[in-house]
């Protein structure tokens, strides 16, 4: 073990020497010389996992903000390297050179893929399950595949508490295992459109009815065949007070408590990240006070509704998600909005989802930019959609474009990675690896 946690060590201060992340080499050699060694390394620690299509990293980082709060001692994968490889080197990171951990939690966001395998190591305390959506389908296949590799990983956790996301008829299907079990939802109706990835009950084939929906397939959802249904979450947001483009005031219950959230974030997906967020940090037994603090204090995870000065950075990675970032800037004035597809291995290489998603621009747009690996086929998409954006064909004019006020720009994953470093030099921003 001291061999195995060296020789990783030696690799980590190498690749800092180098500027670059060491956010995944170092676990990978450290699995590679001992295959179980998340099984020492996270012994005695309380795990907090994080799972799901979307919002992963964002439910992360506002628990990380009431944990902090709460001055607990934890520590995270904040580069969002979130493979099997990445979390060994975060738990290498904080551990004694006896493979000791050095802090009381840890929180931890992991691929719904690779959570059948960490799973094998890791005995988490607590799982949240953001959501299952349509996503790479090259890498994750249908929903239901996604979903079987979130159900292996709770079956191989038995003793961990779900946190479940009520309003997604996928999700929720896991409160039937023998885990002791909360849920969160939203109480209210908004019809922000996108289209449903399960329209069929996952357990007797019939079609739901829904008394209502907020996106997509999450809502009020019954199966009138078989009796599977949306239940009242036990942590829930019954009323939105407030919105604007950089914040939302709700009122919530949080099992049996009500409070007004101010979230210090725009868009609906965001205020189920929080509500998510908030029960994960209630069932730890952190106060309300605190959480109210936390979510007013956090201002967002690299790349996810990021901001550079007046330029502002969503991330989109599937249908879903496309979705409700064109309903979140629909109202915004915007001067140069850029759109930038990849078709890298970690974007997925089918960009198929593109189509699948609604996208409607809204009036106060003044010019639409495609970029990327794959800038033709968002063009193409755009083009169907009735716009007629500029297709971008060098770096050089993107940060001519993106040196001017009011942009936005909308990148997948590695488009993100690669256009990030940038803005943060040159906005002095920290790396996402910080």
């Amino acid at each position: 073990m001291i061999f195995v946690l060296m020789i990783a060590r030696l690799a980590e201060k190498v690749l800092k020497l180098l500027h670059k992340g060491a956010t995944t080499l170092p676990g990978r050699i450290a699995l590679f010389l001992k295959s179980n060694i998340l099984i020492r390394l996270s012994r005695g620690v309380k795990v907090i996992m994080i799972t799901g299509t979307n919002g992963k990293t964002t439910s992360a980082r506002m628990i990380e903000e009431g944990l902090k709060e709460s001055g607990k001692s934890y520590f995270m994968n904040r580069s969002g390297a979130n493979l099997i490889t990445g979390i060994t080197t975060s738990f290498i990171m904080n551990s004694s050179i006896f493979g000791r951990c050095r802090k009381d939690y840890a929180l931890i966001e992991c691929d719904e893929n690779a959570l059948k395998k960490v799973s094998l190591y890791i005995d988490a305390e607590i799982l949240l399950v953001t959501n299952v959506f349509r996503d790479q389908l090259d890498r994750y296949g249908e929903v239901s595949s996604t979903l079987s590799a979130i159900k292996t990983g709770a079956e191989n956790m038995p003793d961990c508490i779900l946190i479940l996301n009520a309003d997604d008829p996928l999700t929720y299907s896991l409160s039937v295992l023998p885990n002791r079990c909360f849920t969160y939802g939203m109480n209210i109706p908004l019809h922000m459109g996108g289209r449903s990835d399960t329209d069929y009950c996952i357990f007797c084939k019939s079609p739901y009815k829904y008394s209502y929906r907020t996106y997509s397939q999450l809502g009020g959802f019954c199966c009138e065949s078989c009796g599977y249904k949306r239940e009242n979450p036990d942590f829930s947001v019954d009323a939105i007070l407030e919105t604007g483009a950089d914040f939302s005031s709700v009122f919530v219950n949080l099992n049996g408590h009500n409070s007004i959230f101010k979230i210090n974030l725009g868009g609906v997906y965001n205020i189920y990240n929080s509500i998510g967020s908030a029960a994960v940090l209630s069932v730890l037994g952190i106060d309300i006070k605190t959480l109210e603090n936390s979510l007013k204090s956090f201002n967002g995870a690299f790349g996810r509704m990021e901001n550079f000065g007046s330029t502002k950075m969503l991330l989109v990675k599937n249908p879903a998600g496309f979705t409700q970032t064109m309903n979140y800037i629909k109202p915004l004035t915007i001067n140069n909005l850029v759109f930038v597809l990849n078709d890298n291995a970690a974007d997925g290489c089918d960009v198929s989802w593109i189509w699948d998603a609604d996208i409607e621009i809204g009036e106060n747009v003044k010019n639409i930019y495609a970029f990327g690996v794959r800038s033709g086929d968002m063009a193409l998409r755009l083009k169907y959609e009735g716009y007629d954006p500029k297709i971008i064909t060098s770096y050089k004019e993107f940060y001519a474009v993106t040196d001017e006020d009011n942009t936005v720009i909308i990148p997948t994953y590695t488009a993100m990675m690669a256009l990030r470093p940038y803005l943060a030099q040159k906005y002095k921003k920290d790396e996402f690896w910080k």
